[in-house]
């Protein structure tokens, strides 16, 4: 019965607009045709082409205040104070599978770099999850770029340091957004035991 009711309204508010406003605005250029007037009267005929316009949406919004009236909601639509039409739109923010960009069992002191960098074109925020069974620390640094390569990238955020048989965490927002992005790992001593995992998770 509602989707019903809600159907008549709907079509009685079309049928107005095809019917009235646009038939007042059909009706007065057809009965003064702009074309062969001259240029001051032009002017005219869109000062009374507005005019009706504004007439017709003072009667629109008063067939819907009577429509809302009569569905139990008082007040104009939009009308400060009081109810209207609300519209609730609703975008979740889904996180992808988590992809490992580095898993590598460190034996060396020095720089490695992720296997690959994440393709970060289409998401919101990014997560870098580093799990480490290393009998040493490490030093941690995100880096970014529009490529996806690591030559000519650029840091982002300060180093972060992961603990021996510890793990760490990166956050990157807004503000940090680059297209690719990869991370650097430093070892100042070589491990002798354990794993390094990083793992991606993006946002969108």
């Amino acid at each position: 019965m509602a989707e019903e009711k809600g159907t008549q309204q709907g079509g009685l508010i079309s049928g107005f607009l095809g019917g009235g406003l646009m038939g007042v605005a059909a009706g007065l250029l057809m009965s003064k045709p702009a074309a062969a007037a001259p240029p001051e009267l032009k002017l005219d005929y869109l000062i009374e082409l507005l005019e009706a316009l504004v007439q017709g949406n003072a009667i629109i919004i008063e067939w819907l205040a009577k429509i809302n009236a009569a569905q139990g909601v008082p007040g104009e639509p939009g009308e400060p104070g009081e109810p209207g039409v609300e519209i609730t739109v609703i975008t979740p923010w889904k996180a992808r599978e988590p992809e490992t960009i580095f898993n590598q069992a460190i034996r060396s002191a020095g720089a490695f770099f992720s296997d690959r960098m994440v393709n970060w074109t289409e998401g919101k925020r990014l997560l870098l999850k580093t799990e480490s069974s290393l009998d040493q620390a490490v030093q941690l640094q995100a880096f970014g770029n529009v490529d996806d390569t690591r030559n000519l990238a650029t840091n982002i955020g300060g180093p972060v340091v992961c603990p021996a048989n510890g793990n760490a965490s990166i956050g990157m927002a807004w503000g940090d957004w680059q297209p690719y992005i990869g991370m650097q790992i430093t070892a100042a001593l070589a491990p002798t035991v354990g794993m390094l995992t990083i793992r991606a998770v993006i946002q969108e």
